[in-house]
């Protein structure tokens, strides 16, 4: 009797019908109706954000995005990465020490063209202060990374993902 008289009050909810014997009733129905349709947007709009790359510790924009091809667009820098290191750091560099130099001025968009032409391990690509969340390159990807440098100082590009030449993946983004 229970399960047949919870039966009717679930369906004469379910078709917007007041349920006489139902202490839910329509005037009840109908505010949760708006604010179902406000927590789903909540969590559409903050979902949204959660994906959008967003250094909120530092309070900055910095954007990835995964491209077909290495071929460097006018106004970018092109690091490869792959088993000799960072633009081939393990012959130019000794582990721990950076490798290469990016300069610009306060307030330039640095525009940089990551590509990993490593056949076999994944490597990264971060910037301290700017980039930290970094990207994850699998072998053959390629991503163009733009941040705004807006604050002055030496600040380290690094691999944040452990592989066979991780000591020689370092070099400094100088903002002056």
């Amino acid at each position: 009797m229970y399960v047949s008289s919870l039966r009717v009050h679930i369906l004469q909810i379910a078709t917007w019908r007041r349920c006489g014997s139902c202490k839910l009733g329509l005037i009840k129905i109908l505010t949760l109706r708006p604010l179902a349709i406000i927590v789903v947007s909540v969590f559409a709009i903050t979902g949204f954000l959660a994906l959008q790359p967003f250094d909120l510790q530092n309070n900055l924009l910095s954007r990835a995005s995964s491209v077909q091809n290495c071929d460097r667009p006018p106004g970018y820098v092109l690091l490869i990465l792959d088993n000799t290191g960072l633009n081939d750091s393990i012959h130019r560099a000794s582990p721990g020490t950076p490798s290469i130099t990016l300069s610009f001025q306060r307030g330039d968009t640095v525009n940089i063209l990551i590509c990993n032409l490593d056949t076999v391990q994944a490597h990264g690509f971060a910037v301290s202060h700017y980039f930290d969340r970094g990207v994850t390159l699998r072998p053959g990807d390629a991503y163009k990374v733009s941040l705004v440098a807006r604050d002055a100082g030496s600040f380290t590009i690094y691999c944040n993902v452990f592989c066979t030449v991780h000591t020689f993946m370092l070099g400094k983004l100088t903002v002056t």
